[in-house]
């Protein structure tokens, strides 16, 4: 049968429309990347694995003093755009993000995933949904740890890195307190009650069991370098 110009013309412009589709639907799949949802017991996985993963809380600085996931550090979410670019040395690194209920901490990641991140997870059971393990200490990044110290002269830093790496380079002014040692000897710090304490240890670990320790006992001003030596470039003396 025979198609009249009119048909064939019809024809033709509803076989380029759906060319056109395909090509679009095919281009927006490939860049429709997002970020990946987890569980409370994938949640407790990835942030039990402090040295692959960078744990984000999004909840204000009042929920997050209150209580926060061992080695989450804080960016509320009205900040959070503002302060993508303090994230860069992490794109490469696995970054999960939580708040209350999942839903601030998706949108951050969406954020973080448009910004190019790649390893992107969103905590779906928030801390008012899970009953997670909780600390009041402070955590801080490599880089905050180093404008603490530059800001604040009289904050005291603690080193709970073994006697023999601490001898071969630390943090200038720091004070070494073997973490083995810590539990014992801890009270060598009461006179620096009042004062900002600044603990750091080879990838954040040992400093936090030190600052878990210090909140126990009433210390207040506690604040962990989640970064350690061998993950941030310190400025180290001998």
């Amino acid at each position: 049968m025979k198609l009249t110009k009119k048909a064939k013309a019809f024809l033709m412009s509803t076989m380029i429309i759906a060319t056109l589709g395909s090509i679009v639907g095919c281009s927006s799949n490939n860049s429709d990347s997002t970020y990946n949802k987890v569980d409370s017991a994938k949640t407790e996985k990835l942030t039990s694995d402090n040295k692959k993963t960078l744990v984000i809380d999004v909840r204000s600085s009042d929920e997050y003093a209150k209580g926060h996931l061992v080695d989450a550090i804080n960016i509320p979410f009205d900040d959070f755009k503002e302060k993508i670019n303090e994230l860069d040395g992490y794109k490469d690194q696995k970054i999960i993000l939580i708040c209350n209920t999942g839903n601030k901490s998706g949108k951050g990641a969406q954020i973080l995933v448009d910004n190019g991140f790649k390893k992107v997870y969103n905590a779906e059971d928030g801390m008012d949904e899970f009953d997670y393990s909780t600390v009041t200490y402070t955590n801080v990044t490599g880089s905050e740890f180093e404008n603490m110290i530059a800001k604040n002269k009289n904050a005291v830093i603690i080193d709970v890195r073994d006697a023999k790496d601490y001898e071969k380079s630390h943090i200038e002014n720091s004070i070494n307190i073997p973490i083995d040692d810590f539990e014992s000897r801890f009270n060598e710090l009461e006179e620096y009650k009042g004062k900002d304490i600044l603990i750091y240890c080879s990838i954040g670990r040992r400093s936090a069991k030190a600052a878990g320790i210090l909140e126990n006992n009433g210390y207040t001003n506690v604040y962990n370098a989640v970064d350690g030596v061998t993950e941030y470039d310190f400025k180290l003396v001998k």
